[in-house]
Order: C-alpha cells, then structure tokens, then sequence
C-alpha cells in the first residue's frame, strides 16, 4: 500500500547508511526469526504474504522496529492467523523468560535442515506460461497510481518509462487469484534519480496492471 512502509523514493528520510562490514545478522535471535520462517512455511504452518501483514503494522510501529523485528511480527500474525499458536500461547511462551526454543515437529533437526538446503539448492519457478500485451524490446510505462491496497509496485517507478527484457512467467498479483503476466523492466538510473544519479540501470519484475 502507499503508506510509510514503503519508503522507497520518499523524501526527508536521509540517505541510505550503508554499515562497512556489516555482518549477516547483528543478533542470534535475527538468524532465528529468519530460520523459523523458512521452516514454519516449509512445513505449512503459516500462510499468504510475509509483506502485507508488515504493512499491517502501524506506521508508529513500523518506524521504530528493526528489520528482523518485522519479519518476527509478520511470523507471529500468520502463526496466529493459520491456528498454529494462538496469541496467548505466544503471550505465555514469552513471559515465561525461557530462551531455550520448544521443541516440536516443527523444528526438528529434518525440518531445520530445509533451511540450508532451500537457501543453497537452485529453485524452479512457480510461475505459469505468460500471454501478456507486452514483448521483450517493448517500451512501457509505469502507470501514475495510489494502490490502497497491498502492491508490488515502487513509487519512485511511477510515471517513469523503460525497456521490456523478459517476460519470466504469470503469477496472480496480490490479493487475486488468476495468473498476471509478469514483465522484467529495464530502467536508466538517470530517469529515475535525474542526471545525476550514478551511472547504470534497475531491472525489476512488475505486473501487467502496471504498465501501459
């Protein structure tokens, strides 16, 4: 949706601070929540989108927390929502102060081996044939919009004219059911970011309804 969660293009936040050497996770418990969601989801314990239930979050919310912390909202909500734990049980697990993990079915050492082998192991694409308007070589627009709902579309993209290069495949879009086609878009920086932006171009995947 068009709200503070995404900040992509907005002004008055600063640059990006890129952190010299930063490691892969900052604290043991980022590794976990990032673990937890492969696993939970591999094992069918969650549902739908990680990404709109962060947008469900309150923009208050959403600022003050961190990455990972974000991700851990977003796993407790599907947890919650697919009936595997309820919000009390959560609730009890955590003001209980125990930090050594409940083990269950779930977390395994069969279950918490998927995790290295889904991050290492090549993946087939789960998108379907495409029959879209568009062709690689194509030149299309990003259509000037304000989704209310959850989107995949960045702000900073709108208006702003590239170059069809592939058409990966068709996978419904959010919140629907039907496979859209799906079309990488190639775009200079500098129509983006204007002519002083660094050299070099952004290709990114969009829908069909966001092009004309």
């Amino acid at each position: 949706m068009d709200g503070i969660h995404d900040m992509g293009g907005m002004h008055g936040f600063g640059p990006v601070e890129a952190e010299p050497d930063e490691p892969v996770f900052h604290e043991p418990w980022e590794s976990r929540v990032l673990g937890l969601s492969l696993v939970a989801a591999a094992n069918g314990l969650i549902r739908g989108s990680g990404r709109s239930r962060i947008e469900a979050m309150r923009p208050v919310d959403y600022l003050a927390a961190s990455y990972y912390e974000r991700w851990a909202h977003s796993l407790e909500t599907r947890l919650i929502e697919s009936g595997t734990l309820s919000r009390d049980e959560i609730d009890t697990r955590a003001a209980s102060g125990e930090t050594t993990p409940t083990r269950s079915a779930a977390t395994s050492p069969d279950m918490v081996a998927l995790v290295p082998r889904f991050l290492n192991s090549p993946q087939a694409t789960s998108g379907t044939p495409a029959a879209g308007r568009f062709v690689p070589g194509d030149s299309v627009t990003v259509r000037r919009m304000a989704p209310a709902s959850h989107h995949r579309c960045p702000r900073y993209l709108r208006g702003v004219t590239g170059t069809v290069t592939a058409v990966p495949g068709a996978w419904p879009a959010a919140g629907e059911q039907e496979p859209e086609a799906v079309y990488t878009v190639r775009f200079a920086n500098a129509d983006l970011w204007g002519d002083d932006a660094e050299p070099g171009t952004l290709y990114i995947d969009l829908w069909e309804r966001y092009l004309e």
